[in-house]
């Protein structure tokens, strides 16, 4: 049996318009569904690179809380009435911090710390609470119980301490340190949101 040639005109012409490959609609369509996919990984990636910085700015912090720490429990006759001078990176007289090391019974000495009526949650109680005024600064000149330190990257951190006596006759006590960063990279743009670090230790 022979094909008929309307028949095998109209097969030709079905092969020509499969072939004929995508339309403009088809294209733009295409189009969208990839512009919608690359904004969702965009989004991913901006999220991923947020994630990092902040991760690399809590260790940071928390390598700053420690140092600061160390240098406080090692002080000879600690804790005591008096002041440990710690030197940052910056230049000049602002590289110099008077920090004060004198004690207190509850609620200690220097930065306010969450008491179990204002913590946020339980596992605060303790902590340095950064909603209350930055304590007076240490500087080259003034003693305080809190300082801008810069690292040597050119990062600066607002650091606080608050130094608890405990047992009230003994000369054991706790050193809460917190930091969080509020300059980055020595831009001078100021950070308008950094999620501070705490460290406790106990001293005698």
């Amino acid at each position: 049996m022979h094909n008929s040639p309307n028949h095998l005109s109209e097969s030709a012409n079905s092969r020509k318009i499969r072939e004929r490959g995508m339309t403009m609609l088809e294209l733009l369509f295409a189009m969208a569904i990839l512009a919608v996919g690359m904004t969702g990984a965009m989004g991913m990636i901006l999220a991923a690179i947020q994630s990092d910085a902040r991760n690399k700015n809590d260790t940071a912090a928390v390598v700053l809380d420690q140092e600061i720490l160390e240098q406080f429990a090692t002080y000879q006759n600690y804790p005591a009435t008096g002041t440990l001078t710690i030197n940052d990176c910056s230049n000049g007289a602002a590289s110099t911090h008077i920090a004060s090391l004198a004690s207190a019974g509850a609620p200690g000495a220097g930065a306010t710390t969450y008491t179990a009526a204002t913590a946020p949650f339980p596992g605060n109680v303790g902590d340095i609470d950064w909603t209350q005024p930055t304590p007076t600064l240490a500087t080259s000149a003034t003693p305080g119980y809190a300082m801008n330190y810069q690292t040597c990257n050119g990062d600066v951190y607002e650091v606080r301490w608050n130094i608890l006596q405990l047992n009230g006759v003994t000369r054991l006590a706790e050193l809460t340190v917190s930091s969080r960063q509020i300059e980055s990279n020595g831009s001078k743009v100021a950070m308008l949101f950094s999620i501070p670090t705490t460290l406790h230790t106990v001293v005698d």
